[in-house]
């Protein structure tokens, strides 16, 4: 059965959230999602706020430390991926967006001269 909920992980002074619930927490949240791990993280100071925020768009959530439930809200499922969808979209975006930045950072001045020229004069 589909897990309709973003689950978040106590570990230590920090929370984490793992695949598609990371990739939800980073779009709604912007906390860094580390694509590697396929997770993202944030202090315990900020929970609250992660709180708030999925529960103003409706999602449900539960709080783990180790391995224990301690706390759960009940949103509404097709949330979920409403969200995630965007959320998705959203994390292409900037993946595709950094790739460029990687590609101009690598231009010699003249390249880069020529690419902004193209540009302002609509022949790009």
């Amino acid at each position: 059965m589909r897990n309709y909920s973003v689950d978040l992980y106590k570990t230590g002074k920090f929370y984490n959230s793992f695949n598609d619930d990371g990739i939800i927490i980073h779009y709604l949240l912007g906390y860094k999602y580390v694509d590697y791990k396929k997770s993202i993280g944030f202090p315990e100071s900020a929970l609250n706020k992660v709180k708030e925020v999925l529960e103003k768009n409706k999602l449900s959530y539960k709080i783990y430390e180790k391995s224990t439930m301690i706390t759960e809200y009940k949103g509404i499922n097709k949330n979920y991926n409403i969200v995630l969808k965007k959320a998705l979209n959203n994390l292409e975006i900037e993946t595709r967006v950094n790739r460029l930045k990687e590609k101009i950072e690598n231009l010699n001045t003249q390249e880069l001269e020529n690419i902004i020229e193209a540009i302002e004069n609509g022949n790009f």
